[in-house]
């Protein structure tokens, strides 16, 4: 009986856990890889100084369609962008800004895509000193690709500010989706989705915490979307923290990143 009653209680207490929140995070196989996809950082190159706003970026991509629908089931099953696929830049830790803009070189002779550059501002004012920009290629429904050649990260400075860059070979995250960028809908899954650079996740690894409202929390040990279902109408923060083997938190600006979202009604 006493088991019994202990066991009740235990129950009782999960599900006082889990009705406020309602929110589960399930992980989901990563969209297959675009062979022979790259992005390439034009300008600003690595270490050099901008004289001030606006601040003009030029990338250059290679075998992958910008503007394209993403043709996976994905597509079907969470939120889509109507620019199609497109180019996600993140400044320091801002939200990413997407570019789906026209090609300086759409086609080649033979009317190929293979290889388009692309020019645009900074939109947002950015303050004189250092700057670390990281640029990555997305499908249409907001899915980072995550090959070695498909994301890139470089460090410029604005002004005469200080010149003592973050050390982009140490571990760091990247926060990709959900952002506002995107549709969010009640009752439809939320993509969840990051970039990790210079470790790997595993069990006994470095890991990510994710914690959704300050209140629901979940150590994730793979690289790989997942979908968080339960999310109302409404506001919600969404904070994703890389520690290492240990469970502290790496140390540096990009370990420690938080966004707020809206979901709006079905």
């Amino acid at each position: 009986m006493k088991f019994l009653f202990a066991f009740v209680a235990a129950a009782a207490l999960i599900a006082a856990e889990e009705i406020p929140n309602r929110v589960r995070i399930l992980p989901v196989k990563r969209t297959p890889e675009a062979e022979g996809s790259s992005v390439v950082v034009v300008m600003p190159k690595d270490g050099s100084v901008v004289r001030g706003n606006p601040v003009w970026l030029q990338v250059r991509v290679e075998g992958y369609p910008i503007g394209a629908a993403s043709q996976f089931d994905r597509a079907d099953e969470v939120a889509v962008s109507k620019q199609g696929q497109t180019i996600h830049i993140v400044v320091d830790n801002m939200p990413y800004f997407a570019v789906n803009e026209p090609a300086l070189d759409p086609f080649n002779e033979e009317g190929w895509y293979y290889e388009t550059n692309y020019k645009f501002e900074v939109p947002a004012q950015l303050s004189e000193g250092e700057h670390t920009l990281r640029v990555f290629l997305a499908r249409s429904f907001g899915e980072s690709l995550k090959g070695e050649m498909t994301f890139k990260a470089t460090t410029f400075y604005v002004g005469n500010g200080d010149k003592s860059p973050y050390d982009l070979s140490r571990p760091y995250i990247t926060y990709n989706e959900p952002s506002n960028q995107l549709y969010l809908v009640e009752k439809t899954p939320v993509l969840l989705d990051f970039l990790i650079n210079n470790c790997e996740l595993s069990a006994d690894g470095y890991k990510v915490r994710l914690t959704v409202d300050g209140k629901a929390s979940r150590l994730l040990t793979s690289w790989q979307p997942y979908y968080i279902y339960g999310l109302a109408a409404g506001k919600h923060t969404i904070r994703l923290e890389l520690l290492n083997s240990s469970g502290v938190k790496v140390k540096g600006p990009f370990s420690d990143i938080q966004q707020t979202i809206t979901v709006h009604k079905d």
